[in-house]
């Protein structure tokens, strides 16, 4: 009760102390504002010491007093004091570098900040002292005073020279910075959680696809066409495809995360490749159908490499989010649902089960829009369909053609019709 009646002193002094931390970070530094940002905190952090002195006043003279050993523990705890530590908020789009600087920012000031932590202890343990003592407390708010001037004006300095590099914080990331106090949290940086999943986040991204037409991308003009904002393969009992691909040309890639929307309407399947290769010769049998429609295969429209397949319908939905190697002996290599370590055409080990592959597969939406996320890293392989991992592959041959750096291309097979779009690349390497 005596923290929910101080709440708003509290609040206060938090207020207070977030608008020092803005303050620090501001370019040029103003050290008046500073000063009197400082002393703002002071008189707040005074105003609750008192009120706390008055509220555990009437504690101890009740039948509910605390033993000496619990007025100790409880002034070790802040005394219920919102917004003691800061630090450790999350910062958008934070760079490995940005985040090494704010870092090591956080180990230059981590004795001033230390000092600090002290100084804000001693005011509440004074606030708590028998007899209550004015002097003590004023003096004790004199000395956070002092220690919260220190730091504000070692931070303006190195932030300065943050601010002067080339891993400059962006306006969104300073408000973040002043949200988590001015800290990233260094060596006690808290535990957090990661930003929540948004298919639609593509800072980093640019965009293979520009809804409107087929710019880098090279296949059979038979299969392949623009239609309503998505890439479209058709493959009809009449014009049959067999395996044929849609290539793009303008970007190769090792590492990289890649984003896009697929959706198949009726019956066969499809699958996006990626670091692969064309012109090389087919192992498959090519069906005299689809010879006597297209004639001689074409290798500049056949790709050799991983693909992370989709397959919703016609019975072979077992498919939807393997990791498949195509036109190459090793094939399947991690089905859905698990993950599973090897080295090309060696021996491969199941490490671990994702779930069951049918109750994954009852994710994978039929008829409809499914948002695939693929992420290689190395000789990792992970496959992601409408946020749910479906698989995950482990290729520690460097030799094997799932290791080498490729293009990107859309698989079309059998008699159907698959729609892609919003293709977004971050691309690594």
């Amino acid at each position: 009760q005596m923290n929910t009646d101080l709440a708003p002193l509290t609040q206060a002094l938090a207020a207070a102390r977030s608008a020092v931390a803005a303050e620090s970070v501001v370019q040029p530094r103003n050290d008046a504002a500073i000063r009197t940002k400082v002393a703002a905190v002071k008189t707040a952090e005074l105003a609750l010491a008192n009120a706390r002195a008055d509220a555990f006043a009437k504690i101890q003279a009740s039948p509910n007093k605390f033993a000496q050993a619990q007025v100790a523990a409880l002034a070790a705890g802040g005394g219920g004091r919102g917004g003691r530590g800061g630090g450790g908020g999350s910062i958008p789009d934070l760079s490995p570098d940005q985040g090494r600087m704010l870092y090591q920012m956080d180990t230059d000031l981590t004795l001033l900040m230390q000092a600090l932590a002290t100084a804000r202890t001693a005011v509440t343990t004074a606030a708590y002292a028998e007899p209550r003592n004015n002097a003590a407390i004023e003096s004790k708010a004199d000395a956070v005073s002092a220690a919260e001037l220190a730091l504000a004006n070692a931070r303006v300095t190195v932030f300065a020279r943050l601010q002067a590099s080339s891993n400059k914080l962006a306006p969104e990331q300073v408000t973040a910075f002043i949200a988590a106090g001015g800290s990233l949290g260094g060596a006690v940086r808290p535990f957090t959680q990661p930003e929540p999943i948004d298919f639609n986040y593509h800072k980093g991204y640019v965009s293979l696809f520009d809804g409107v037409s087929l710019k880098g991308w090279d296949g059979n003009p038979k299969f392949w066409r623009v239609e309503n904002g998505a890439i479209v393969g058709e493959s009809t009992a009449t014009n049959p495809s067999g395996n044929s691909y849609l290539v793009y040309r303008d970007v190769e890639a090792h590492d990289f995360t890649l984003k896009f929307e697929i959706k198949i309407e009726g019956a066969g399947g499809s699958g996006l490749q990626y670091r692969s290769k064309t012109g090389i010769p087919w192992l498959s049998p090519i069906p005299p159908a689809v010879t006597a429609n297209v004639g001689p295969v074409n290798l500049n429209w056949m790709m050799t490499g991983p693909q992370a397949d989709f397959w919703p319908t016609n019975g072979a939905d077992t498919y939807s989010g393997q990791f498949y190697s195509e036109n190459d002996p090793m094939r399947i290599m991690a089905w859905r649902g698990q993950v599973v370590e090897g080295a090309g055409l060696g021996t491969r080990h199941l490490m671990g089960n994702i779930g069951d592959r049918k109750v994954l597969g009852d994710l994978v939406k039929k008829n409809d829009w499914n948002e695939y996320t693929i992420i290689a890293r190395g000789g990792t392989f992970i496959h992601i369909i409408n946020g749910q991992l479906m698989s995950v592959m482990v290729d520690d041959d460097p030799k094997s053609t799932n290791n080498q750096s490729g293009l990107f291309g859309i698989e079309i097979e059998q008699i159907t019709k698959i729609s892609v779009r919003n293709i977004w690349l971050k691309k690594l390497n």
